[in-house]
């Protein structure tokens, strides 16, 4: 779906992620702007960790995908959990969410079932109203952000068809997001979500977007693509990362704290860090779910 394969995609990806390096190195060298740089370098060495183990697992295969994916459900649904409730009751999402996702990997006709859920709950929460902070209208919120998206992005990510397209959406909403960051660093001024997210900025988020759409037009050429079709992806990716990263900021609003639990520094918890992500693939699992049926 993509004209690449996994491998050319985690080239392409490391060859992004020089480019980042080149572009914050420049950034030292404007008057005023070290302390800025310095904060991006730091950023960007976790980012590099990050990108660089989910390339690995990716160019594995199946072997190192299905734990992956078992072990970031579960982490993601504690973290989740654990900012809302109780340790036990933590746990128990973990649990929850580490068996929904292993139920759409071992039985993938169950994702037609878990994009159904997804809707009626959305539906719900967003059509009847009720008592917000009663426990089924908190767990409620976790099924339809990160439980329910978090398997539809394994179920695609273990899909021969779509694991390139799951691997393009990590590598599309990872460039949104680090420019969007540098720029919202460097011209950042009027704020895009001030109670939600209030450190993004609508430069930011514009020059993420441009950086975006040059991004997925250049790659689009090499791969003898569609450049309309790319950035069409790249845009809606796009959008469905920052759908997600509002998610799990509304999580934490909601719960009155800054990040999840901390698993590296300058990124947060595994869901700070994987939030647009689980949206970004989760989404496009689903609009392709919804293809195939129409």
């Amino acid at each position: 779906m993509t004209g690449l394969s996994v491998y050319q995609l985690a080239l392409a990806a490391l060859v992004l992620l020089a480019a980042a390096y080149v572009l914050i190195g420049s950034v030292f060298l404007i008057p005023g702007k070290k302390d800025v740089a310095r904060d991006l370098f730091q950023a960007i060495l976790s980012m590099t960790i990050v990108a660089g183990t989910l390339m690995a697992v990716f160019v594995i295969g199946d072997w190192a995908l299905v734990p992956f994916f078992l072990l970031l459900a579960a982490r993601t649904g504690f973290e989740a959990a654990a900012i809302r409730f109780d340790t036990k009751q933590a746990l128990i999402a973990a649990g929850i969410s580490a068996i929904c996702t292993a139920s759409v990997l071992i039985w993938p006709m169950l994702t037609y079932g878990v994009l159904g859920v997804w809707c009626l709950l959305f539906a719900r929460i967003v059509a009847v109203p009720g008592a917000k902070d009663t426990s089924i209208w908190r767990w409620s919120e976790l099924f339809v952000y990160p439980i329910l998206p978090m398997a539809l992005l394994a179920w695609a990510g273990l899909d021969d068809t779509l694991r390139p397209l799951m691997l393009v959406a990590y590598i599309l909403i990872e460039t949104f997001d680090s420019y969007a960051y540098v720029a919202g660093k460097l011209v950042g001024r009027t704020k895009a979500f001030p109670v939600l997210s209030p450190r993004k900025t609508v430069e930011g988020l514009l020059g993420g977007a441009v950086i975006l759409m040059l991004t997925a037009a250049i790659v689009a050429a090499f791969a003898d693509m569609p450049i309309v079709t790319a950035m069409t992806l790249a845009l809606i990716t796009g959008a469905l990362g920052v759908i997600g990263d509002l998610a799990a900021s509304r999580l934490k609003r909601a719960a009155g704290v800054k990040d999840f639990p901390i698993v590296l520094p300058k990124q947060g918890g595994l869901l700070d860090i994987a939030d647009s992500w689980i949206a970004g693939g989760g989404g496009l699992a689903a609009l392709f779910l919804v293809w195939t049926m129409v």
